[in-house]
């Protein structure tokens, strides 16, 4: 996970990005992703940006305020982990399952 960082001085512009590994990628991808339309019809002053990799999902957060990058950055973080704490509740209940 990296922090917050103004890559453009001149401009009002934060970054975040965070990298989560996941042993379903693609699970929890597919279960936050649907989220990317919300914000575009919101107006949002943030912007998101997720991919995955082989066993981590990307999240990029831009914002034009610090406020606004903390919001998206809480909201973005939950989503990841409720969709993290779903899969591995379902992931354990069909283990107890076939035991």
């Amino acid at each position: 996970m990296s922090g917050i960082t103004n890559n453009r001085p001149n401009q009002k512009v934060l970054s975040a990005t965070y990298l989560i590994d996941a042993r379903n990628v693609d699970y929890l991808y597919e279960s936050i992703s649907p989220e990317l339309e919300t914000i575009a019809i919101a107006g949002a002053r943030s912007s998101v940006k997720i991919h995955k990799t082989a066993n981590k999902l990307v999240i990029n957060i831009k914002a034009s305020d610090i406020p606004s990058c903390r919001a998206a950055t809480n909201s973005w973080l939950r989503l990841a982990l409720t969709a993290t704490d779903v899969d591995e509740l379902v992931a354990d209940t069909l283990e107890e399952d076939t035991q």
